[in-house]
C-alpha cells in the first residue's frame, strides 16, 4: 500500500456520509490490512457485513464503524491475570 493512496482513502472515508458505499481497497486502507484479508473474511463468513451488487462488493461506512465499535481498546498487551 502506498502511503499517499492510504491517506486519500482515509480522507475519503472520514468525510463521507454514513450511508456511503466503499470498495474493498478503501476499507482495507482504513483497516490497514490487505484486500486478500478482506476476501478471506468474506469467504469465511466473518468480518464486516458487505453488500454484493452483481459482481461488485461494497461496504457501507456505518457497517464498518459499527463493526470496529465491537472491539475494545486495550491499555496493555501484558498479561494481567493469575496463572496462565
Amino acid at each position: 500500500m502506498k502511503i499517499q493512496n492510504r491517506m486519500q482513502s482515509l480522507a475519503e472515508f472520514n468525510s463521507a456520509d454514513d450511508s456511503t458505499l466503499f470498495n474493498q481497497t478503501v476499507i482495507a486502507h482504513v483497516l490497514d490490512c490487505s484486500t486478500a484479508t478482506m476476501e478471506r473474511d468474506r469467504w469465511s463468513g466473518g468480518g464486516i457485513p458487505y453488500i454484493k451488487i452483481n459482481r461488485l462488493v461494497r461496504y457501507r461506512k456505518a457497517d464498518v464503524l459499527e463493526w470496529l465499535g465491537q472491539f475494545r481498546a486495550q491499555k496493555s498487551t501484558s498479561f494481567q491475570g493469575g496463572v496462565a
